[in-house]
């Protein structure tokens, strides 16, 4: 039995602005009455004095509606040291772009504070294996923003499995087609994605997640072997209202990523991602020796970008399977949560997180070397 973290945790917030994607997924579960009393945001952090203390306004005022009572969230700027150096802060969170994650999260860790980190936890598997040993060195707990593993098809999935209906789990296929980012256009505030170097690829980010959620389900990759590549060598980057600028730069990073093997289970697998496409597409087949359950978004693809905002339906022996209504802020919530309770086995840590850069790299090495790499 996992012991639970004493609570409420006291939580501090790096790159949680008024505005953006903490503002809209992962702030706002932690003021909502399951996880209110579990945790506690006693900090912000912004790299300007001005948006740290509106972001410290905005989050002061959530709660003390929620409660009926005054609270007080504070404000920082500048280096993460600051908020780190708090002494009412039991856990830090860190929601900053992929190039300053190292840079961050280790002032967090050598605080002694507990760490969320967004995926991908730093560039590279150097980065990500510095920042597990250092928060093993120093004995701290860690969470990663791996929020589609919480979204209800996942979870409708992975009771599905793990009940056995499916028998033996036999083979997979998984393809994952999006409409933007990593093509031929991109918004100018995303440019640093389009360098392999700074670890923020089609390969790095979705397919991370995407093969975070298939691991987490089906169980690890024993080997593999992969192709991928680039089939757009230039971008031409967008202004702020998604028009093209005459600024065309390059771009070293993948396009096509194919990957087939097996798992430890003896399964064998196949997963494709692709950018850009006409189409999202989000197509999961499970098969088992009883039975096969299809996850598969159904809904018009010409309005959707692709893996981040599916909706898929579960389908069980070509029966729907009925599952409830989700979003964003209930995936982050559903996080949040198990870590609060200890629920070490439904929440990815840095050490998971390594594992997972072990396997982008050896997706990359395969591709590179024309052969199979194994994993176990």
């Amino acid at each position: 039995m996992a012991q639970e973290p004493k609570l409420p945790i006291r939580l501090g917030f790096i790159g949680l602005s008024a505005t953006g994607w903490a503002a809209t997924a992962l702030a706002p579960p932690l003021f909502e009455d399951s996880l209110s009393s579990k945790y506690s945001l006693v900090a912000v952090s912004t790299s300007k004095q001005e948006s740290a203390e509106t972001s410290a306004a905005k989050y002061s005022e959530l709660p003390s509606k929620a409660t009926g009572t005054s609270v007080v969230v504070k404000p920082y700027h500048g280096s993460a040291k600051h908020i780190a150096s708090e002494r009412d802060l039991d856990m830090i969170a860190v929601s900053v772009k992929v190039l300053d994650h190292k840079e961050v999260a280790s002032e967090v860790i050598e605080a002694g504070k507990d760490l969320f980190i967004e995926w991908p936890a730093g560039r590279h598997v150097k980065e990500t294996k510095e920042l597990y040993e250092a928060a093993k060195l120093k004995g701290i707990k860690s969470l990663l923003g791996f929020q589609s593993r919480f979204t209800t098809y996942a979870l409708k999935a992975k009771e599905i499995v793990d009940s056995g209906d499916l028998g033996e789990i036999l083979s997979s296929t998984f393809i994952i087609s999006i409409t933007s980012f990593w093509g031929h256009f991109m918004p100018s505030n995303y440019r640093y994605t389009l360098s392999s170097s700074n670890g923020a690829t089609l390969l790095d980010i979705p397919g991370g997640h995407a093969l975070d959620l298939f691991t987490h389900i089906l169980g690890p990759i024993s080997s593999l072997s992969a192709v991928i590549k680039n089939q757009i060598s230039s971008t031409t980057l967008l202004d702020s209202d998604g028009n093209p600028t005459e600024e065309v730069v390059p771009n070293d990073t993948p396009n096509q990523v194919c990957v087939m093997g097996s798992l430890a289970s003896g399964a064998l697998f196949t997963v494709h991602l692709q950018a850009p496409a006409k189409e999202a597409d989000f197509n999961w087949i499970i098969q088992g020796e009883k039975g096969v359950l299809r996850i598969v978004d159904d809904s018009d693809r010409t309005t959707k970008q692709g893996f981040f905002d599916a909706t898929p339906n579960v389908y069980l022996n070509g029966e729907k399977v009925a599952i409830p209504t989700d979003d964003a802020t209930k995936q982050t919530g559903r996080n949040w949560e198990a870590f609060a309770d200890g629920n070490v086995s439904k929440y990815a840590d840095l050490e998971q997180a390594l594992k997972l850069k072990e396997i982008l790299q050896a997706i990359v090495r395969s591709s590179e070397d024309g052969r199979r790499v194994d994993l176990q």
